[in-house]
């Protein structure tokens, strides 16, 4: 449940920061047009304790006719960058710290989809 409201309250601050970029989950029925961020986020509770860490992913996607691969590249690392300095408003979660977990070897190979991947830690507030 604290992990829904993380991903709304990241889910927020992407698209303050990306207006004009659809920013959405997995499970959302609505369109998805491009450019969009996908998240999507698993979690697990640390052993008595509040805090839950989790591995958050964001599929950075763009439409492959009318979008340059520079131009890609340049939507994913603008992503990357916001992601990495990430901050939330919530009155029920409180980020702890996100990391870059990994990247992505096939980036090149995927010009147009571009999974990004986060260690994420977070509690209730």
């Amino acid at each position: 449940m604290i992990g829904a409201v993380l991903c709304e309250a990241i889910q927020t601050a992407l698209q303050g920061a990306f207006p004009d970029v659809y920013v959405g989950l997995p499970q959302d029925n609505d369109r998805i047009t491009m450019p969009a961020i996908i998240l999507e986020l698993r979690s697990d509770a640390v052993v008595g304790s509040p805090l839950e860490r989790g591995t958050l992913t964001a599929l950075v996607a763009s439409q492959a006719d009318d979008t340059a691969p520079a131009a890609h590249a340049q939507f994913v690392a603008d992503v990357g960058a916001f992601m990495r300095t990430l901050t939330i408003d919530s009155d029920a979660v409180q980020l702890h710290g996100i990391v870059t977990a990994s990247s992505d070897a096939q980036h090149a190979e995927r010009h147009w989809q571009t999974p990004l991947t986060f260690t994420i830690g977070f509690s209730p507030l």
